[in-house]
């Protein structure tokens, strides 16, 4: 019997965090997104406020060449796909997918992923025994949930 892989404390402890801030990154990645999508095709860069300067725009000379604001927008969308929260989201949706698929019922399934979710957010609010997950053992749900993180850890490489 092969032994399962154990995450050290301190890495399971940095990927309870990032799924505890998935949803703050789903949200900034998708403002980032339209705000991009959305943004006017202009030439401007504004820069980062600092502790002693504000954020400043500023605009860009114009060129003689040709403009490509499509190319400049799929530039900026590439890049915030390069953004480490982005590949933290990503790494916890992919390991979300790959939560009980030994399973045969979608709707337990379901339930065990919503389950483990809940779990990873606030495990004292949500324990196994209160999360109503008839049909799964506790030592699954528990085993799943181990599997979740070291997905998640081992998507992120830091394992």
């Amino acid at each position: 019997m092969s032994r399962k892989p154990v995450l050290p404390y301190d890495i399971r402890q940095e990927c309870l965090w990032i799924v505890r801030g998935y949803d703050r990154r789903v949200k900034a990645y998708h403002e980032a997104r339209r705000e991009i999508i959305d943004g006017a095709a202009c030439g401007f860069v504004d820069t980062k406020a600092t502790k002693d300067k504000p954020s400043v725009r500023a605009f860009l000379p114009h060129s003689g060449g040709d403009s490509r604001p499509a190319e400049n927008k799929m530039e900026q969308l590439a890049a915030v796909e390069d953004w480490p929260e982005t590949q933290r989201m990503k790494a916890v949706e992919n390991a979300k997918l790959h939560i009980g698929l030994d399973l045969e019922n979608e709707e337990l399934r379901q339930r065990l992923i919503e389950g483990i979710w809940l779990n990873c957010i606030n495990r004292h609010e949500y324990p196994f025994r209160y999360l109503n997950l008839s049909g799964i053992e506790k030592t699954y749900f528990y085993n799943q949930r181990d599997e979740f993180l070291f997905s998640v850890a081992s998507n992120l490489g830091i394992i």
